[in-house]
């Protein structure tokens, strides 16, 4: 579904066009690149980079074209991710986090809202943390809101948050119809929270996914909305409900076509030490297999994931509600990409021997990223086994796909 504008109003500002985008990308990555050790021991992206990336758009290729942004269609927006996390991982996550984030915020918001909150590129950054760790207490024109949320992605970058938390009355929270705790969504200015310095990890350490915590903050009515599955927005994309999956796919293959391109330069010229008769790595037969199945499992988990995208992204934009089956499969490719994106890595960190256990080797970086990475809730192994159920017919019971 092609927009109908790819830029913002008056012709100001980025194209969102698909290949002009992308090519924003291509021109950042030798400085996303250079600057990969920095953003590692800083354990943050650097401003420099983050203002230039607010520049190019690439925070708001999911805010609606009505308010300037691209409202890119999500096969567009998976080709973003991908490319970024070739340049640099944790400018991809960060551009993921608030790029998925934003999207659900638009879906409860209204645009005079939305137009208040975002008046610059940099402002449009956005945190979040979807679990219900905080309480909101209602008070006249809104809510206090206190808490403490977990790996809080963009945290030391976002002009604003979005968190999730229960509605209290006293010490007790509410309880809809259902019975179960009622569930908000609060948006506030990042200089509500505090960052608690937690962000020590195996990989993704350039993401600063520190906690953070809320104290006694107002927020007003207008900046809370429920957890409806129902949109304030007729457009597609915000009726498609899978951006942050999508982006986490995007990302694993990405960080595998890396591992995949460092391995094939390396053993174009690396010498076979333990047997110097072989010549380079590239002329060993197990060395050719394992190549192989590096791309074929990245090239099978993209194709995978690309084709149950586009079945859900028709079936939205034709009006109707994806089956759950469609749904299952949706999550199943996402998951399964993940999975063949961190084999692939694992096959050729594996084959760089000695070479790739120097923190200086991008294959390092890679094997730590990806499996950092696969830890997160949407491509977590239970993903098979809702997958599973819904499949066989199964009550899915209460968890959602």
């Amino acid at each position: 579904m092609t927009p109908p504008s790819t830029r913002g109003p008056g012709g100001a500002g980025p194209s969102y066009a698909r290949d002009d985008v992308l090519a924003a990308v291509k021109a950042l990555a030798p400085r996303l690149r250079a600057a990969s050790d920095e953003v590692e021991s800083e354990r943050s992206l650097t401003e420099p980079l983050v203002q230039a990336m607010a520049d190019a758009g690439l925070y708001r290729l999911l805010l609606p074209r009505s308010l300037g942004g691209g409202e890119m269609d999500p096969l567009a927006y998976f080709d973003v991710i991908e490319a970024l996390a070739q340049a640099d991982s944790a400018a991809a996550w960060s551009v993921l986090i608030s790029t998925s984030t934003m999207a659900i915020t638009a879906r409860g918001l209204p645009d005079e809202i939305l137009a208040a909150m975002f008046t610059s590129p940099r402002q449009t950054i956005m945190a979040g943390s979807g679990p219900p760790k905080g309480r909101a207490l209602p008070v006249p024109g809104g809510y206090r809101l206190t808490g403490r949320w977990t790996q809080g992605s963009n945290i030391l970058l976002a002009g604003w948050i979005h968190v999730g938390c229960h509605l209290y009355d006293g010490d007790q929270p509410r309880r809809g119809s259902d019975g179960r705790p009622v569930y908000l969504r609060c948006v506030l200015p990042a200089s509500d929270a505090k960052a608690v310095d937690t962000w020590r990890t195996t990989g993704m350490r350039g993401t600063g996914s520190h906690d953070f915590t809320i104290t006694d903050v107002f927020i007003p009515e207008e900046r809370v909305h429920g957890a409806s599955e129902e949109s304030l927005r007729p457009q597609p994309l915000y009726q498609f409900v899978g951006w942050t999956h999508i982006a986490h796919a995007a990302l694993g293959l990405g960080i595998g076509r890396v591992a995949i391109d460092e391995f094939i330069a390396l053993a174009g010229g690396k010498e076979a030490t333990w047997l110097p008769a072989e010549g380079r790595l590239a002329s060993r037969t197990t060395i050719q297999a394992k190549v192989a199945r590096a791309e074929a499992l990245v090239g099978s988990g993209r194709a995978y994931v690309r084709e149950a995208t586009r079945d859900l992204w028709e079936t939205v934009c034709r009006g109707e509600r994806p089956s759950p089956g469609q749904r299952a499969i949706y999550r199943l490719a996402i998951a399964q990409a993940m999975t063949n994106a961190s084999e692939a890595v694992d096959l050729m960190y594996s084959a760089g021997g000695a070479s790739a256990i120097y923190a200086t080797s991008r294959l390092d970086r890679c094997l730590r990223d990806a499996h950092t990475a696969a830890a997160h809730v949407w491509v977590a192994p239970d993903t098979y086994e809702l997958a599973g159920r819904l499949l066989l017919g199964l009550d899915p019971g209460s968890t959602t796909i």
